[in-house]
C-alpha cells in the first residue's frame, strides 16, 4: 500500500478483517473533505456463493485504474468491466479452476448473470480467488447499498499524516484510521491463523524426526552383532556411519515420494468434494514444490540418522558380540 501512494487506510472500528468492516456513505463523504486529503478510493468486499455452491470473494472498486496499481493487479486478457452492464473481471487462476472463458456468463445471484469481460492476476494470492466489478453493482450484489469496507487515502502532504490520523480518529469515532505501513499489524485474527498453520507444520516435522530417530535407534540395537563384526574386520567409523546415513536417506526419500503422490490424489478429491476452497489449492504438478518437499525429506532423514549412527560407531566390538 505504501508503495502505491496510499498514506492512510480506514476501516470501521473494532473490525478484525476488511470483510467485517462497514463504513457508511455519510462518513466516507465527510472524510473525503478533510483537510490534507488529496484523493479517497473505496472498496466493497464480501463473499458470494456461485451456482455450483462454491464461494468467491467479490470486490467492488470505485476506480479500478487507480486502485489496481495499489493492489498489485494487472489485466491479462480482455477488457475492463463497464458500469451498469452486468460485467465483471475474474482472476485468471479462478477462471482456470472453473473452466470459464472471456465472454461467458457467471451466475452470481438468482436471475442475474454477469458477463466475464476480462481476467487479471496479482502477486497477492488472495486476489487470485476473486472477481471484481463496479462498486455500485457490488453494493447491490452484496446487499450493502450505503456501506464501504475500506477507504484508501492519499494525502496532499504525507509529512502531516499523524495530524490527519488524529483528526479523523477523534472526529469520527466509528472508524479506525491507520498508516498504510502499520495496516498489517491490525490484522490480528488473520495473522494468528497463519501463525497456527506454521506451528502445525513445525510440530509435524518434529514428530516425523522423532519417529525416524526411534526407528534407527531400534535398528542399531538389533544390529549390534553385525556392527561388532564390521568393526572386527576393520571397518572405520565413517564407513559404519555411511550405512545408516544411506539407509536414512533412502527411507525418507521413498516416504517423501509416496506421501507427495498420495497428497495429489487427496487434493483431487478435496477439489471435487469441497469446491468452495478449490481455488486455494494447487491445480497442477509444481516442480518447485516437489523439489522443496524432497529436499525437506532428505534433510529430515540426515538429521534423524545422526544420533543413532553416532551411537553405532561407539559400540565396542566385545560388547557388540557378547550382547548380539
Amino acid at each position: 500500500m505504501k508503495a502505491g501512494d496510499v498514506d492512510i487506510i480506514i476501516q470501521s472500528k473494532f473490525s478484525a478483517t476488511p470483510l467485517s468492516s462497514s463504513v457508511s456513505h455519510a462518513v466516507s463523504d465527510k472524510i473525503a473533505s478533510v483537510p490534507n486529503v488529496k484523493t479517497l478510493h473505496e472498496i466493497v468486499v464480501g463473499k458470494k456463493r456461485l451456482a455450483d455452491k462454491s464461494i468467491v470473494f467479490v470486490f467492488g472498486i470505485s476506480d479500478f485504474h487507480t486502485t489496481a496499481g495499489k493492489l498489485g493487479l494487472s489485466l491479462v486478457e480482455g477488457r475492463l468491466y463497464r458500469k451498469n452492464r452486468h460485467e465483471l473481471i475474474m482472476a485468471q487462476k479462478l477462471m482456470e479452476v472453473k473452466k470459464l472463458h472471456i465472454g461467458e456468463t457467471l451466475l452470481l445471484s438468482e436471475g442475474k448473470p454477469y458477463t466475464i469481460s476480462g481476467n487479471y492476476n496479482s502477486w497477492i494470492s488472495f486476489f487470485n480467488s476473486s472477481i471484481m466489478l463496479d462498486i455500485d453493482e457490488a453494493r447491490v450484489l452484496l446487499n450493502r447499498p450505503d456501506k464501504t469496507n475500506m477507504l484508501f487515502l492519499t494525502l496532499q502532504n504525507p509529512a502531516q499524516a499523524n495530524e490527519t490520523l488524529r483528526y479523523i480518529n477523534q472526529t469520527y469515532p466509528s472508524v479506525s484510521a491507520v498508516k498504510s505501513s502499520d495496516f498489517s499489524g491490525t490484522l490480528g485474527a488473520l495473522k494468528n491463523m497463519f501463525y497456527l498453520s506454521d506451528i502445525i507444520a513445525v510440530i509435524a516435522l518434529l514428530v516425523a524426526s522423532a519417529i525416524l530417530i526411534n526407528t534407527f535407534l531400534m535398528a542399531v540395537h538389533e544390529r549390534k552383532k553385525e556392527i561388532g563384526i564390521l568393526n572386527a574386520v576393520g571397518w572405520t567409523k565413517g564407513m559404519i556411519l555411511s550405512i545408516f546415513t544411506t539407509e536414512a536417506l533412502m527411507l525418507s526419500l521413498s516416504g517423501g515420494l509416496i506421501g507427495f503422490f498420495i497428497s495429489w490424489g487427496m487434493l483431487a478429491w478435496i477439489r471435487h468434494a469441497y469446491g468452495n476452497i478449490s481455488f486455494y489449492l494447487p491445480q497442477s504438478m509444481d516442480l518447485k514444490l516437489f523439489a522443496s518437499s524432497m529436499l525437506m525429506c532428505l534433510l529430515i532423514g540426515v538429521v534423524s540418522a545422526i544420533i543413532p549412527a553416532l551411537y553405532a560407531t561407539r559400540i565396542s566390538v566385545a560388547k557388540a558380540l557378547r550382547d548380539g
